[in-house]
């Protein structure tokens, strides 16, 4: 989105992306800063996933209500030009095991396509996977049509395999 906001030290767009897991709870601090660049872009969306993944109010409800082993930490977006604060939650989101034993992959690790295990994750709502190098949160379907009945802005959803 070319009017969305911008992070002082850190490009939302292209930048490096750092995942947190609920085992590293202890090493973030309860609430953070960060400050957005002055004329940066006024559109607010609801998750960004760089420098960290990080969710509105809206979407953390979504996540906590399906995926109970979520951890969350505060984080403030400060728009000093307008004075004006932005409350997001970075979502400490668990890592599964639940790609199929079927998945191809390039020569560099990535998996060609994304297929999961039907069995081991019928249960995940909201989670990464484990030993890939897919750095997005994957969803259930129940918490995608949670997340689109509640009109949230800056999540695009892209379906996998299930076998």
């Amino acid at each position: 989105m070319r009017d969305t906001i911008r992070l002082e030290g850190f490009d939302i767009i292209h930048g490096p992306r750092r995942v947190f897991r609920p085992e590293e709870r202890d090493r973030l601090n309860e609430a953070a800063f960060l400050y957005l660049q002055k004329g940066g872009g006024e559109t607010v969306l609801d998750m960004y996933q760089s420098p960290v993944t990080m969710v509105s109010a809206k979407v953390r409800q979504v996540f906590a209500a399906y995926e109970k082993e979520i951890v969350f930490k505060r984080i403030y977006l400060i728009d000093r030009e307008n004075k004006l604060s932005h409350n997001f939650y970075i979502p400490l989101i668990p890592m599964r095991d639940v790609l199929s034993s079927h998945v191809e992959r390039w020569p560099d690790g990535r998996e060609k396509r994304v297929v999961l295990d039907s069995r081991r994750a019928a249960a995940c709502h909201v989670f990464y996977l484990d030993n890939s190098m897919t750095r997005r949160p994957l969803v259930s379907l129940d918490v995608a049509e949670s997340l689109l009945r509640r009109e949230i802005g800056g999540v695009v959803f892209e379906e996998v395999e299930v076998e």
